[in-house]
């Protein structure tokens, strides 16, 4: 965590509530994080081993809330050193990653791959440990299911996602499950709460079940 007083503050902790599909893959790979709205213009800032630092907004700046983002631009920076300036990527609007727009995932591998490439050699060892480390810490979400047959024949695929956030995919797993009991289907068992769900449904002689699931990076 950043080590400010501006973490106590409401409007402080309403921003890193909303940006925390994009800080916790990076904090969890060892990189502290921090949300700045100082100055009427919210940016997030990323400290790197080298003492330099990657900012993260849209256009001008990052709104108010996560839903709202168009598009990712990431500079590298140094608040000691202007040559360290540099622009990492750009998924907003006529930038040369515009097709990903507000895809969080692949900005964050782009990410990853920026820290397998840092220019000083002291740091590069360090900086290619935590590019990996975010690779596998950064993950989509999705709602899948297995099932078997009358015929006893075993089949699978994704009911819907992926999703940049566990939370989304819960949702929609809410909703997916409703529309089996709706359906017709029979609960028989149901487990792991709000944070994994696994059900298992069943209807005439064909089981399912119905799961939230991790999904490869790229």
């Amino acid at each position: 965590m950043p080590d400010h007083g501006r973490a106590n503050r409401p409007e402080w902790q309403a921003l890193w509530q909303q940006y925390e599909p994009v800080t916790t893959p990076l904090r969890s790979a060892g990189l502290v994080c921090d949300v700045d709205p100082c100055g009427g213009q919210t940016i997030l800032f990323v400290d790197l081993p080298d003492g330099s630092h990657l900012a993260i907004h849209d256009q001008e700046e990052l709104p108010s809330r996560l839903e709202l983002v168009t598009g990712w631009i990431i500079q590298r920076g140094h608040r000691d050193n202007p040559t360290y300036d540099a622009l990492v990527y750009d998924s907003t609007e006529g930038g040369e990653h515009a097709a990903h727009g507000a895809d969080i995932v692949t900005m964050l591998a782009a990410i990853a791959l920026h820290l397998k490439t840092l220019p000083d050699a002291d740091t590069r060892e360090a900086g290619t440990k935590l590019g990996e480390l975010l690779l596998a810490t950064a993950q989509r979400f999705a709602v899948s299911f297995l099932g078997v047959n009358s015929q006893h024949t075993g089949h699978g695929r994704i009911i819907s996602g992926p999703f940049d956030s566990q939370g989304e995919a819960v949702k929609e797993y809410g909703w997916q499950t409703h529309l089996l009991e709706e359906s017709g289907w029979e609960l028989v068992h149901e487990q792991g709460g709000t944070t994994w769900p696994v059900t298992a449904w069943k209807r005439r002689d064909v089981l399912q079940i119905v799961y939230v699931s991790r999904q490869p990076l790229l």
